[in-house]
């Protein structure tokens, strides 16, 4: 069997999809796997790691018990020696901010960092490949390609697009909802003509919407 990723080599491992850094040990028994190559498993494990720790230092799910927990071993992992650039690049990515109410209020300094969507995004979208896979049995084809945007940018992308992709969120929701652990990752997916739109909810709190379709469309 071919590698659900890349469509070449063929899979000798399996890939977790969610990836189970996200959940806390012990870890549910339902997670699911995927079959890969090792060259793509492996290559996505660093951005995993990202992930986790990004959304697990986030002040708005710190009331998730699930990132409670995960947070604390990130934290551990701070003290481990062969995570020095890690910490080296977080460290240079803080800054301080003005903390201000929804009326303009100025509520003091808080700390924060910066984060690479980007890389965010390559989770997810590894993540709705496996999905796709475990919900229709086939990988992906080749001709499809998959959109990841991260919900907390909305604000920030042009306003017709961001009315559009509301839209679409609307339609989402109404999908198939699938829930991982304690409700440590949450997904609603529903499909149209030849395309796929997802919902991707971390710990409650941290969106993403994925969709795939035609190349061509």
């Amino acid at each position: 069997m071919q590698c659900i990723y890349c469509g070449i080599a063929e899979a000798t491992t399996r890939d977790h999809v969610p990836p189970k850094s996200l959940f806390p040990k012990p870890r549910p028994s339902d997670l699911i796997t995927v079959p890969c190559c090792e060259d793509c498993r492996h290559g996505q494990s660093l951005d995993d790691e990202y992930f986790t720790r990004m959304v697990a230092m986030r002040r708005d799910v710190g009331g998730h018990p699930a990132a409670s927990q995960v947070l604390k071993s990130v934290h551990r992992s701070f003290a481990k020696p062969n995570k020095w650039r890690f910490n080296q690049a977080l460290l240079e990515s803080v800054s301080e901010i003005e903390v201000l109410t929804p009326a303009g209020l100025y509520l003091g300094q808080a700390t924060t960092c910066r984060v690479s969507l980007d890389r965010l995004c390559r989770v997810i979208k590894r993540t709705t490949l496996g999905l796709y896979f475990a919900e229709f049995g086939v990988r992906l084809p080749d001709n499809h390609g998959c959109k990841v945007y991260a919900l907390d940018g909305f604000d920030r992308t042009d306003p017709g697009l961001t009315a559009r992709l509301k839209r679409v969120i609307g339609y989402a929701s109404q999908g198939k909802l699938r829930v991982f652990g304690d409700e440590v990752f949450m997904c609603f997916a529903r499909e149209v003509r030849d395309a796929t739109v997802w919902i991707h909810l971390v710990y409650g709190r941290v969106g993403f919407l994925a969709i795939t379709r035609p190349l061509d469309a």
